[in-house]
């Protein structure tokens, strides 16, 4: 119930922020080598306007592309800071989201990492929020692999997982810093992997990503 409590308070916490500041950082590695990297430092005022200037690396067939760009818009009213990670969720498949069959699904994937979730108390009301992949239910990593893989069956030219078909294994970590105010101060989420090609040769994944909040 206190597990709960927290996820409620966080939720509520960072739905009502009007104003938030920070930076955005990933970098993934195929068979050692760097193969993107990204930092996106945004900022969102009090009227809702978004500011985001973003700096991106890639390794494309041996070619390394870098990109910059700076770019502003509005969130509407009734749309919080989650809004600015709605492009990073596919849209869901019908089949899988209507009906009795569809909600205990939902129902089953939430309980499931709710259930995996583990949470360490820190002074002055922080806590340490934790999610190690490895500990979750296999419908959920199945999951997992299933989203990536029609990701990039959607991109399969993405720098990432270019001439990979396949993901055999996903772990990872997913660690949530929480100040004493209820506010996400930090994420930081630890994948690794493994991956088959065409030729059925094997090659290791890992990524880090990290966003990090300023009060």
């Amino acid at each position: 119930m206190k597990k709960i409590k927290l996820l409620y308070d966080v939720a509520r916490t960072m739905k009502n922020m009007a104003k938030i500041d920070g930076v955005i950082t990933v970098d993934v590695r195929k068979d050692q080598e760097a193969v993107f990297s990204l930092k996106n430092t945004f900022e969102k005022d009090e009227t809702g306007k978004v500011k985001a200037a973003i700096s991106a690396k890639t390794n494309l067939n041996g070619e390394d592309l870098t990109r910059e760009s700076t770019t502003e818009f509005t969130l509407t009213e009734g749309h919080g800071p989650c809004m600015m990670w709605k492009s990073l969720h596919g849209r869901h498949d019908a089949a899988g989201c209507h009906g009795i069959k569809g909600v205990f699904h939902r129902i089953s994937v939430v309980l499931g990492i709710l259930s995996s979730l583990k949470v360490e108390d820190q002074p002055n009301g922080a806590a340490v929020i934790s999610l190690n992949l490895s500990e979750v239910p296999d419908e959920i990593k199945t999951m997992l692999r299933e989203k990536m893989q029609q990701k990039h069956a959607a991109h399969p030219d993405c720098c990432c997982m270019q001439g990979c078909k396949n993901i055999e294994m996903l772990n990872g970590l997913v660690v949530i810093t929480v100040n004493g105010k209820h506010a996400i101060d930090k994420v930081t989420v630890n994948l690794d992997g493994r991956s088959q090609d065409a030729e059925n040769k094997e090659h290791t994944m890992a990524a880090t990503a990290e966003l990090q909040l300023a009060w």
